[in-house]
């Protein structure tokens, strides 16, 4: 057998151990970026929620209301970057993957490849796109932020806390601690309270200023504190003389969402019972009267009807 005769069997030999190092290499390659990509999500796992806190601790210890808004936006700003991070992460793996793979292939080929497969996918891809898409306007626009009390529309029944936001989905944490997510695309309106709790107001019009104060003193010293009950206790806020013998108290407390029967009812009657067992006998000539108030409201009110009357 010539050399040359030999050279040519050799060449399959070749060829094959060459396909098997090109797959072997891409399996490596492969490995060694979903590895990258597991170490990279953890790391971003590792620091939002620390960030998280920290932002959550400061939220709590703020001592105006702006300073909390600043903050709860800072939060709902950390979870977006957190998700933009994770995509980034996924797209530069999917690139070093291919070009390393790949390394003869020119960028117009990868740009080629990549509208196919989104061609190709589109269908599977659609709904997280509306998501996304949905997600950047509430976000764009601040429908809420991480940290406020929202009820989703139109599902009613669906409400509580904003614990994370990004433009994909909403996480709400409800009052009986369950986690609800929701796929942005289907909110299609959200009731944000204000600062994340009701105020109600009492309003009792008693004969004796003093009866009629100890009264509501004695309702307020058996009410249950907490954050998922009376955020802040109820408290005498005011004092108005209407007549001679009558007297307009205004008693004002927070409580968390679907918490309002502390006030409307519990406390309601529990004043009622303690005016009754008085030993001056019953001051009360009407009320308890509930009520929620709310200072932006009334502002803004106010101004309406001031450009009412003024029209």
């Amino acid at each position: 057998m010539t050399p040359q005769n030999q050279l040519s069997n050799l060449i399959p030999y070749f060829e094959q151990a060459t396909k098997q190092i090109t797959l072997l290499r891409s399996v490596i390659v492969l490995l060694v970026v979903t590895l990258g990509v597991i170490a990279c999500y953890k790391i971003i796992d590792a620091v939002t929620p620390r960030l998280a806190q920290i932002l959550a601790r400061m939220s709590e210890s703020a001592s105006s209301n702006d300073a909390v808004l600043q903050l709860r936006r800072l939060e709902t700003i950390l979870g977006i970057i957190a998700a933009l991070a994770r995509a980034v992460v996924f797209g530069a793996a999917i690139y070093i993957a291919w070009q390393l793979i790949f390394p003869a292939t020119a960028p117009l080929a990868l740009i080629g490849a990549s509208a196919m497969f989104a061609i190709v996918a589109g269908g599977m891809l659609s709904p997280l796109l509306r998501d996304i898409s949905f997600g950047t306007m509430i976000i764009a626009e601040r429908w809420y932020n991480v940290g406020d009390h929202i009820t989703v529309e139109p599902f009613m029944s669906v409400s509580g806390v904003v614990e994370k936001l990004t433009p994909r989905m909403t996480k709400l944490r409800s009052l009986s601690g369950e986690a609800i997510w929701l796929h942005n695309q289907y909110i299609q309106g959200a009731r944000v309270i204000s600062r994340g709790l009701r105020t109600i107001a009492l309003d009792v019009f008693v004969t004796d200023l003093a009866d009629g104060k100890n009264v509501i003193e004695q309702t307020i010293r058996t009410l249950p504190t907490g954050p998922t009950m009376l955020a802040r206790q109820l408290a005498i806020t005011e004092t108005e003389k209407l007549g001679d013998e009558l007297w307009r108290i205004t008693a004002v407390g927070q409580t968390t969402p679907g918490r309002e029967w502390l006030i409307e009812d519990f406390a309601m009657n529990t004043i009622k019972k303690y005016d009754g067992l008085s030993s001056h006998g019953p001051s009360i000539v009407h009320g308890p009267i509930a009520h929620y108030t709310d200072p932006t409201a009334e502002r803004r009110f106010r101004r309406s009807i001031r450009a009412r009357s003024l029209s």
